[in-house]
Order: C-alpha cells, then sequence, then structure tokens
C-alpha cells in the first residue's frame, strides 16, 4: 500500500508532475491497459492508483523487478542496466534504425534556506544511451553525442543543435524528446536509401 514518505520534502519527485496518467503496464508477459500510475524518479519505481470496490481511491508502489516495462501516456519506458548503471527505467525514444534511452532520476539536497522544509529534490538528472545497429553508447554532451554518428552528419547535427540551444544536463521531457527525433531524422535521410 502506498504512503507518501516525501510529505516534508520541497518539490515532488515525479518526472511531468504529480498527476497520474493513463498508461500501460507489463507484468508477466501480459499487458494491463488502462492503469493509472505515476513514476517516481526518486524511488525509481512506479505508482498505480486504483479504485476499490467501494469506491474509494487507493494507491500502491510497484516492485520494479516485476514490471520489466510500462507507458505513461505516449511515452515508453524500459527496465534495463546499460554499461555500469544500476538497473532503472528508460525512456525509449525511438525509430527504425536507431533507438535513445534517457535515464531519469532525482536525488534529495538540503532545502533552501528561504523554506520550511529541510530537505528539496533536485532538478532532473539525465543520462544518455545511444544505439545505432548492436552497439550501446552513451553520451552526456554535444561532443559526446555528435561523435557517435558519422562524419558526415555532424555539421547537420551541430546546426540543430545550435539551432534549438539544446542543453544536455538541463533539458525537460519536452525538450530531450525534441531533440533525440530531430537527431534521428537526421541520421534517416542521411543514412537509408
Amino acid at each position: 500500500q502506498f504512503a507518501n514518505h516525501d510529505s516534508m520534502v520541497a518539490g515532488h519527485p515525479y518526472v511531468l508532475d504529480e498527476q497520474f496518467r493513463a498508461g500501460s503496464i507489463y507484468v508477466n508477459n501480459q499487458v494491463y491497459e488502462g492503469q493509472w500510475i505515476r513514476y517516481n524518479l526518486f524511488s525509481q519505481k512506479l505508482e498505480v492508483e486504483y479504485q476499490t470496490t467501494e469506491g474509494y481511491l487507493n494507491q500502491f508502489m510497484s516492485v520494479p523487478e516485476q514490471i520489466p516495462s510500462f507507458t505513461l501516456g505516449n511515452r515508453s519506458f524500459v527496465r534495463m542496466q546499460p554499461g555500469d548503471e544500476q538497473s532503472a527505467y528508460f525512456q525509449v525514444i525511438s525509430s527504425e534504425t536507431i533507438s535513445c534511452y534517457i535515464g531519469w532520476k532525482k536525488i534529495l539536497k538540503l532545502g533552501r534556506s528561504d523554506s520550511s522544509r529541510e530537505y528539496q529534490f533536485s532538478a532532473p538528472i539525465r543520462t544518455y544511451w545511444l544505439r545505432l545497429g548492436q552497439k550501446l553508447t552513451p553520451f552526456h554532451n554535444k561532443k559526446s553525442f555528435m561523435a557517435i554518428f558519422p562524419e558526415h552528419m555532424t555539421k547537420e547535427m551541430a546546426r540543430m543543435l545550435k539551432q534549438k540551444r539544446y542543453s544536455f544536463r538541463h533539458a525537460s521531457v519536452l525538450e530531450a524528446e525534441e531533440m533525440i527525433r530531430a537527431a534521428m531524422q537526421i541520421y534517416e535521410r542521411q543514412e537509408l536509401p
């Protein structure tokens, strides 16, 4: 059963906001559609809201090892352990030939001196992985991102990143999705026949 352990912490630990959203959960080789869920970036767990037979709203916190993937609205997440990272959910943005995995998390830090709460949640911390063919490569800034792609694409990639003023460290979920999709379009336009 869900209990809010974060009521004394400023901010919220969720991927977008505190709202539950329609989504699906994959458990025991079965997809459960129409679930009301939110993704807690601090605990790295899904929180599921449901209505009891008596009509009350209840919530429970999932066991991540039992849920290998889920969707939150039109966003897909998969549990994986790339490189030396710990197992966690990664947002998947993919096309026919390329996939990007974005790990989102939040940590606790000391609250601001003008706050009545001792701790606050950090801004989202991101880790990025890109799969081209069979190779899964991490990146964390413009230079490491462009190094993954063939050299003949780097000029157009650099122009796109500059035009959008993209920040790998401070991107919102929407900004990260937009940048990755734009890069995928450049890659597929230049790479596919």
